[in-house]
């Protein structure tokens, strides 16, 4: 079964007062906009429903793709935004979809519920994620986010544990060339490891003596928790990237 996706009637405004929603955008009508997501309902419900085969399976594939590159650009986009901006643009129907379907409404946009008209039937699932079962959780995709303009911004031997990430708090650490992202909490009981001391590979916490993580791995020394630790990536320009849910591959000699 595809994943679905709860919308309000598209015929109703979603924020702000009366008559914010406007009756024509772009090149459809919200009547229109309408038909057209329950066109999309109804040929990725078929597509779901076809027997399991190398056909079904690349135009999953396809979909996920597609998906892919939306949810990045319009992240991208999102974050250019001033502020207040996405809390007026999504007042059009069409938009607030786009926005929900990739997780960008704000919270105040969240829609109220809207009680249906007898003739206006309300499209229960816009199937575009294409998933076989509804996730319990929000879905989530790998992604990059910038952390540092340079790699030169922490100098060798430092660490940083102030940074906010995709709304995570991160640590970073730099020995000679190689820098390290790792949770921004001691494993112990969550304190802040701001002012934690690095000798090496090894992280001292400032909280707890003899309480030591290599920042290569995150392994605590000695046995315990580890830390969480996330890959990094120096992309064109120069700037350091933190990668979110995504495999993280621990670069350590193999004897």
């Amino acid at each position: 079964m595809s994943a679905a996706l709860t919308t309000p009637p598209l015929s109703a405004p979603q924020t702000g007062p009366p008559g914010d929603a406007q009756p024509l955008l772009g090149f459809r009508s919200n009547d229109d906009w309408d038909a057209l997501l329950a066109e999309v309902d109804g040929l990725v419900l078929q597509m779901d429903a076809l027997p399991a085969g190398q056909t079904k399976t690349q135009v999953f594939q396809l979909l996920d793709g597609i998906d892919a590159m939306h949810r990045e650009a319009l992240h991208r986009l999102v974050r250019l935004f001033k502020e207040g901006v996405l809390e007026k643009v999504v007042s059009d129907p069409a938009i607030h979809t786009l926005m929900e379907l990739y997780d960008l409404l704000p919270a105040e946009a969240e829609p109220a519920p809207v009680a249906e008209a007898p003739d206006k039937p309300r499209f229960p699932t816009i199937p575009i994620r294409a998933l076989r079962a509804t996730p319990a959780a929000p879905l989530l995709y790998p992604h990059w986010v910038p952390v540092l303009a340079q790699r030169d911004d922490l100098a060798p031997g430092a660490v940083d544990a102030s940074i906010v990430a995709d709304g995570a708090a991160l640590l970073l650490a730099r020995r000679e060339d190689r820098l390290f992202a790792l949770d921004a909490q001691c494993a112990v009981d969550g304190a802040s490891l701001q002012g934690a001391l690095l000798n090496g590979y090894t992280l001292s916490c400032p909280n707890h003596p003899a309480c030591h993580y290599d920042v290569r791995t995150g392994a605590r020394i000695g046995g315990g928790t580890a830390l969480v630790c996330h890959p990094l990536k120096i992309d064109e320009s120069g700037r350091v990237m933190v990668g979110f849910n995504m495999d993280f591959k621990p670069d350590v000699p193999s004897f």
